[in-house]
């Protein structure tokens, strides 16, 4: 079995907010249609939070993390 890649389980970047990137992964049917996306936010290659629905809220959530100065720590996930 093939090692997956950064694209396939991040999904496609779109922009660094400070030091937080922003991803958006779509969803696929049976017949390979998309049938939606949604974006994440990744640190380091952990994934801080997932499943947001709109790319305004996606910089609105990363830009308030960088203010409080969020670190991803695997210990004390939050």
């Amino acid at each position: 079995m093939a090692r997956k890649n950064k694209k396939e389980t991040l999904g496609n970047y779109i922009k660094k907010v400070g030091y937080i990137d922003v991803y958006q992964k779509f969803t696929f049917n049976r017949q390979g249609k998309t049938e939606g996306s949604s974006y994440r936010l990744v640190h380091a290659k952990h994934v801080i939070k997932d499943n947001l629905k709109n790319i305004f809220i996606a910089e609105q959530s990363a830009s308030t993390l960088v203010k409080e100065n969020f670190k991803y720590d695997k210990f004390n996930k939050s």
